[in-house]
């Protein structure tokens, strides 16, 4: 699938509801690899807060994905030589 700059904005926001799985991310064509960091630093930070509030049994039944972005993280790093400094 092919993403265009709205995606992109959306996904800066809610990359869960624009990308199916944080690897889908990795695997486009469509973003620059920073864009892609960018993004999935995005769903990491999402997830994370996810993740705290499910422990604190404030969250329905959503799953964080929060091993998955990291995986895609970690993929996207070793495919492109991407380090922390790449995004900001």
């Amino acid at each position: 699938m092919t993403y265009t700059a709205k995606d992109y904005d959306r996904a800066l926001i809610a990359p869960e509801q624009v990308f199916a799985s944080p690897m889908d991310i990795v695997e486009t064509e469509s973003m620059t690899p920073e864009q892609k960091l960018t993004v999935l630093k995005h769903w990491e930070a999402n997830a994370r807060d996810l993740q705290v509030a499910s422990e604190e049994n404030m969250t329905g039944p959503e799953n964080s994905r929060l091993g998955e972005v990291k995986k895609a993280i970690i993929r996207l790093r070793e495919l492109e030589n991407l380090d922390e400094r790449s995004v900001s």
